[in-house]
């Protein structure tokens, strides 16, 4: 996949976030399971920090969403499952416009940095903004906010998406098992 204390990172990257409950282990898990976890363990875990279940279509490729409080703002808490184990958890954050958006992404694009380092894949480097130009591709700003962070356990990615037809501004941060990266 491609947010202890700091209210907005993922427990994957070694216990970002804090909450009543425990974390699971540091590097190994997102909010409160670990990666390979039993998902069917998820509603109760969530129910214990106090989120609120999601009603509503899920968002693409997520079998459970919560709502919860990160990083002062309301965001959605997601898990993916193959074959009943957790391989993916992330925060979907709604933006009010392209500037919120933005400066959000930096917030956490900081925060996972400091956590895991810089970034192996950023779409706002040189050399991506140079690759595209070579194909012929214009690149909006919006185009240059996403990033990947490799780890020894997960993958975490970061990105901004612009409004659709059934939603505004959203900022997502996630982190997908490595069993699960495709390369």
């Amino acid at each position: 996949m491609r947010f202890s204390s700091i209210a907005a990172s993922v427990v994957l990257t070694g216990c970002v976030f804090s909450g009543a409950v425990p974390a699971a282990s540091p590097g190994t898990g997102f909010r409160v399971l670990d990666f390979g976890a039993p998902c069917d363990r998820i509603v109760v875990l969530e129910d214990a920090r106090g989120s609120r279940s999601f009603e509503g279509k899920l968002p693409s490729g997520y079998q459970f969403a919560f709502r919860v409080r990160e990083l002062d703002r309301d965001a959605l808490a997601v898990y993916s499952c193959d074959d009943g184990k957790l391989f993916r958890g992330g925060y979907i954050f709604e933006a009010k416009d392209e500037a919120d958006a933005a400066a959000l992404y930096a917030r956490i694009k900081k925060r996972v940095s400091r956590e895991r380092g810089t970034p192996s894949y950023d779409f706002a480097s040189a050399a991506h903004r140079k690759k595209m130009s070579d194909a012929g591709a214009t690149l909006s700003r919006v185009d240059t906010l996403v990033a990947f962070w490799d780890g020894p356990i997960s993958e975490a990615h970061a990105s901004v998406a612009e409004p659709s037809k059934d939603r505004g501004w959203r900022v997502s941060l996630s982190y997908t098992a490595n069993t699960h990266v495709e390369e």
